[in-house]
């Protein structure tokens, strides 16, 4: 799967240069809470992407690319974050090479581990509709100290449990000056799966009306792959 790779590069010649931190992972010592825990404003410290401030998150898959089970921050540590952040999450995995037509449910079950994961001291509101994740952070999280290291060595581990991945890097965005470029490529991600969908799901190839047609275009492989599937099903 080298689908996303060409947008992986993109995403990573976005990141600053001369800034940044990068942590290894490490046995996680946060706690799982439960699905249906609240954290209430009462108890929160802050919130990251909150309060209308800028806000993308997004994964992308490679077979081709392996990634050192770190996580990269840029910008502020929680325990330096004072009021409601920026908050930028791409979480990137190396997956086993899958075959084209599973793919899909692949990738969106890997995009749904996101959504069970329940970590105490945080509460996630995910949108994958507007390519949002907001976190609110505890006070107790805050007074305990807990950084972007410990938050992003749980969720690390918690993918690692899912026998298609291998590896996995996590980045972490609160300072950062191309939200609007990083949403654009969150976008292209998000097209380039729903195309692939579209490869599988429907049996016409009609490239001129169909309102994927850029996406593929713009996707190395997108094209070859749905004419090698129109070619399958005119059998």
């Amino acid at each position: 799967m080298t689908l996303y790779d060409k947008i992986i590069e993109q995403i990573k010649n976005l990141l600053p240069t001369n800034s940044g931190k990068r942590f290894c992972c490490k046995k996680s010592t946060l706690k799982h809470g439960g699905k249906n825990d609240i954290l209430f404003l009462k108890d929160t410290a802050f919130e990251l992407g909150g309060n209308q401030k800028p806000c993308v998150s997004t994964m992308a898959v490679s077979s081709n690319m392996h990634f050192d089970n770190d996580i990269l921050l840029f910008g502020k540590d929680i325990t330096e974050i004072k009021g409601d952040s920026p908050f930028g999450k791409i979480v990137l995995l190396e997956i086993d090479d899958i075959d084209e037509e599973s793919a899909f449910d692949k990738i969106k079950e890997l995009e749904l581990i996101r959504y069970n994961i329940f970590l105490d001291g945080f509460m996630t509101r995910a949108s994958a509709l507007n390519m949002r994740e907001q976190i609110r952070v505890s006070k107790a999280a805050v007074k305990n100290k807990v950084t972007f290291a410990d938050y992003g060595s749980a969720l690390i581990e918690e993918y690692l449990k899912n026998p298609t991945v291998k590896s996995v890097q996590i980045i972490f965005l609160t300072e950062f000056d191309k939200f609007d470029e990083l949403y654009r490529l969150a976008e292209k991600i998000k097209d380039t799966t729903s195309a692939l969908n579209h490869i599988f799901d429907n049996i016409l190839f009609d490239c001129k009306n169909c309102n994927l047609k850029e996406i593929c275009d713009e996707v190395d492989g997108m094209k070859e792959l749905h004419k090698k599937q129109f070619s399958k099903k005119k059998l």
